[in-house]
């Protein structure tokens, strides 16, 4: 029964050095991908030339605005980093179908520590999420002017849109 059973070490020892070389340059390539990818996904973000870019020190509690675009290497360890839209968004309320009021808002960088403080640091990660923030306050008693973090860009009037309501010249039945 001895003879049969053959150990990964006299595996090893009947093989050509090219084959140990090419076996261990494979498993050197898989492991360095995993790795990167590791590393890429958890220490590396980008922030586009649209956005605003801030960093949370977990050590601290600090935030601070990123000056750059681009890539940002920090360790994840000790900092998030998020990014908010700063690109125009067309905030509607609409009832069937129908847009009933509509502004154009965009988000206020200088209100950044307000709109965290109110918020939290992640709330602006997700565009759909930011969108419906800036609609609670467009369309507050206050129109906005007291939200440090909200610009109201400009007021859209129903009859500006597309769509016209307007029933035909003739005016009804022939």
């Amino acid at each position: 029964m001895r003879g049969h059973e053959i150990g990964l070490a006299d595996e090893m020892s009947g093989m050509s050095i090219k084959a140990k070389l090419g076996i261990f340059l494979g498993v050197t390539a898989v492991l360095s991908l995993f790795c990167f990818l590791m590393w890429y996904w958890m220490w590396v973000t980008n922030i586009e030339n649209y956005e605003l870019g801030f960093v949370f020190d977990r050590v601290t509690g600090n935030i601070e605005v990123i000056d750059k675009k681009g890539w940002v290497v920090l360790p994840p360890f000790r900092y998030s980093v998020h990014a908010i839209d700063l690109r125009p968004h067309q905030i509607t309320i609409s009832a069937n179908q129908r847009v009933l009021n509509a502004k154009l808002c965009r988000f206020n960088p200088e209100g950044l520590n307000t709109f965290v403080e109110w918020h939290g640091r992640g709330a602006g990660d997700n565009t759909h999420n930011l969108q419906e923030i800036l609609k609670c306050y467009a369309f507050d008693l206050a129109d906005g002017k007291d939200c440090p973090f909200l610009e109201v860009i400009q007021e859209i009037a129903p009859n500006q849109g597309g769509q016209s309501h307007k029933k035909a010249e003739g005016g009804g039945k022939k």
